[in-house]
């Protein structure tokens, strides 16, 4: 790796076991972070469209981010130290995943669009291999097994419940696509800035670079019909969990999740974001009353036993290094 460029955004090995309780950590919290954000986005569906709730959220985090950075680093940090052409690239690659997405999920049914997701650590792993030739480290494809088989148990239970099952509509190529996309900026957040950059200042940068583009795909789906006029008058309720969701969920889960990526790479986040329907499941029980199906939480462990499978590789992998040492 060139001296310049960022952190280990695909690690083969790890380097110390601190690497992975701290990467590990991070993960967790992005991930309860966007698992608390699924029962409030879909309320907040209710008030804005998809197109237009994105763009705002990404904007007043980009806002949200830059005061911290003003206040802890100066106005300074708000200049980019690498070509704004490469900001640029990266709100490309976080706007599609942002717009596919959305996209995606209204044109296929959820129980499809679940078991898309639950591939989420192959289209990393491919994304890596491509873009980096990053090999998969030990215990991924068991660790992938088991956050399939937990996806696939999830999946069944909540078919059998709702009476969807498996069917292709469309929207499942975006699904993917958008996922492929947010590997890709994930991977470029950290290869594209110099070590000395913090992630505080790489998520601003990078959310400031996808709030424009947001914007365009709202136009784009404004003037095709897909959205109606924006709500000028949202109720508190709907106000209220738009801060909560931007602040958490996008300022805060973005800083986390590129610690992350910085320190365990981008194939274990895509493993540890199999866990983020589990912590929905369990924020919407807590806050919501909304109970779990059994098969769902049957599910959600086994997810839980492959992301700690791996994690525990890791951390036994770390701590032999300094065994191997003279």
């Amino acid at each position: 790796m060139n001296a310049k460029s960022g952190g280990p955004e695909t690690p083969s090995t790890p380097t110390d076991a601190s690497a992975a309780w701290i990467g590990g950590g991070s993960y967790v919290l992005a991930c309860v972070f966007w698992g608390m954000n699924i029962p409030l986005t879909a309320t907040l569906f209710q008030t804005y469209d998809p197109y237009w709730l994105a763009f705002m959220r990404v904007s007043l985090a980009a806002i949200l981010l830059a005061g911290v950075l003003g206040v802890t680093r100066g106005l300074a940090a708000w200049r980019s130290p690498i070509p704004i052409w490469r900001i640029v690239v990266m709100g490309v690659f976080a706007s599609t995943f942002f717009a596919m997405y959305n996209i995606g999920l209204r044109h296929t049914n959820t129980i499809t669009a679940a078991a898309i997701v639950a591939g989420t650590p192959v289209y990393g792993a491919v994304v890596s291999r491509l873009m980096i030739g990053a090999r998969l480290e030990k215990g991924f494809w068991g660790a992938a097994l088991l956050t399939l088989l937990g996806a696939g148990i999830a999946i069944y239970g909540r078919a059998g419940a709702t009476g969807q099952f498996l069917a292709l509509q469309g929207g499942e190529i975006l699904l993917v696509l958008g996922l492929g996309c947010w590997a890709v900026y994930s991977i470029l957040s950290q290869r594209w800035f110099t070590l000395e950059t913090p992630q505080l200042q790489r998520t601003f940068l990078g959310l400031a670079g996808a709030s424009p583009w947001l914007l365009v795909w709202w136009f784009l789906a404004r003037a095709a019909g897909m959205t109606e006029t924006i709500n000028l008058h949202p109720n508190a309720t709907a106000l209220t969990y738009l801060l909560v969701t931007t602040v958490f969920a996008t300022a805060l889960g973005g800083v986390v999740w590129n610690i992350g990526v910085a320190r365990l790479g981008v194939n274990a986040g895509m493993m540890w974001q199999n866990t983020v329907p589990v912590f929905a499941v369990l924020i919407s029980l807590l806050c919501f009353g909304v109970q779990p199906l059994p098969e769902q939480v049957a599910g959600g462990v086994t997810v839980l036993a492959g992301v700690f499978y791996m994690q525990w590789h890791r951390i036994q992998a770390a701590r032999a290094v300094p065994a191997a040492r003279p």
